[in-house]
């Protein structure tokens, strides 16, 4: 490392401790925060010196930092999972499908192999299964859902609700909340289409 400065490197070094621990890149506003710069201009200028040395590549969205195999460690490969809006843990609320923005997911603990997109929870009908308000869930789509399993339910083609999914017959599903103040939503079968099943969580502090 050479070509790069004592602040150059540092940063460098977190940015690899900070995706080996988490799986994911910190955003702007966590290396701002971690080395005390006072504005995110200041951080995100060293980003780009070293994705201009070769030590990072970078993608015009949100943690889209990739580690080079320059930087003499080698990362597993990530994925961009879309984030299409905000899914209901509480009452079904109306889908939205349209793409907001992208988070990076580690293949190795997601493999490409699947399609997955993520949706912002909005409610607390999961809390139990601690999946609070404002989380991020990581939803392989599939359309088939086992009993068990935490699925993005389309109920009437409009509305849209996470929860524990449970057939009671070849008629009848049961969609359970992961709150005990919360009721489950008994519903027809045709009514409704499993999006896909929860397979991840991303949380902000």
């Amino acid at each position: 490392m050479e070509d790069l400065t004592k602040r150059q490197a540092q940063i460098l070094e977190f940015l690899k401790s900070y995706m080996g621990k988490n799986g994911f890149a910190p955003s702007i506003r966590d290396i701002m925060k971690h080395f005390g710069f006072k504005s995110p201009r200041a951080a995100h200028k060293h980003l780009i010196i070293l994705e201009k040395k070769g030590y990072i590549e970078r993608k015009n969205v949100s943690r889209g930092i990739r580690i080079t195999p320059k930087s003499g460690e080698i990362f597993a490969s990530e994925t961009l999972a879309p984030i299409s809006g905000k899914i209901a843990a509480g009452d079904a609320i109306e889908a939205i499908q349209s793409v907001v923005d992208y988070v990076p997911i580690p293949t190795n603990f997601f493999p490409k192999s699947y399609e997955y997109f993520s949706l912002k929870v909005e409610g607390n009908s999961m809390i139990d299964a601690q999946i609070r308000s404002g989380d991020f869930v990581i939803i392989r789509r599939q359309e088939y859902a086992n009993d068990g399993d935490i699925v993005v339910a389309l109920i009437d083609d409009r509305n849209a609700t996470l929860k524990k999914f449970k057939r009671l017959n070849e008629e009848e599903i049961l969609l359970i909340p992961e709150n005990k103040q919360m009721k489950e939503i008994k519903i027809k079968a045709n009514r409704l289409k499993i999006q896909g099943k929860m397979v991840g969580l991303i949380r902000f502090m």
